[in-house]
């Protein structure tokens, strides 16, 4: 599901519609987020950027199938907190 239209923000609807848009938000605004620090660091001339959240699995795996590296930094206390995305050597 999408999310909810501005025009029906007034009419409750159920519940599971709500976690179905609320999880699907969450979805979208991490790879926007990723989105933006990726293309915002590409048009500073950078190959590479720290990403600073935790990056979910689905969105993993659709970088890396775009030829994105991502590697944790070293070292790291908390693994899969922060990230460094990199696209130096894409083709």
């Amino acid at each position: 599901m999408s999310r909810i239209p501005p025009e029906d923000m007034t009419t409750l609807v159920a519940a599971s519609m709500s976690k179905s848009c609320a999880d699907t938000a969450v979805a979208e605004l991490e790879e926007i987020s990723v989105a933006y620090a990726i293309n915002s660091a590409a048009n500073c001339g950078e190959h590479t950027v720290t990403y600073a959240k935790p990056i979910s699995a689905t969105l993993r795996t659709k970088l890396e199938g775009f030829g994105y590296v991502i590697t944790p930094p070293a070292p790291l206390a908390r693994p899969g907190d922060v990230s460094i995305i990199s696209w130096k050597n894409a083709k």
